[in-house]
């Protein structure tokens, strides 16, 4: 483990410090490695959300031409479905 020192600001601060006083955190250090690590989570999901929607583009550009679409069938469907 490496130190790091970090600033934040006294609202931030004071969060901390109450997580700590409320029970929900160990300490002020638990408490911003649990932030970080789920800032990281974050981070990894919305790299897998895009990477999943530009395969999801590319395939639907793969499948060829849709042909012609009634928008009016359409979103009369997309209503009728839950």
């Amino acid at each position: 483990m490496s130190d790091t020192t970090i600033s934040v600001d006294d609202e931030r601060a004071e969060a901390l410090k109450a997580a700590v006083s409320a029970g929900a955190a160990a300490s002020v250090q638990a408490a911003v490695e649990s932030a970080v690590d789920a800032w990281l989570t974050q981070q990894a999901l919305s790299q897998a959300s895009d990477e999943a929607l530009q395969r999801l583009w590319r395939e639907g550009v793969e499948s060829g031409d849709a042909g012609e679409i009634d928008f009016a069938v359409l979103k009369a469907e997309a209503r009728r479905t839950p």
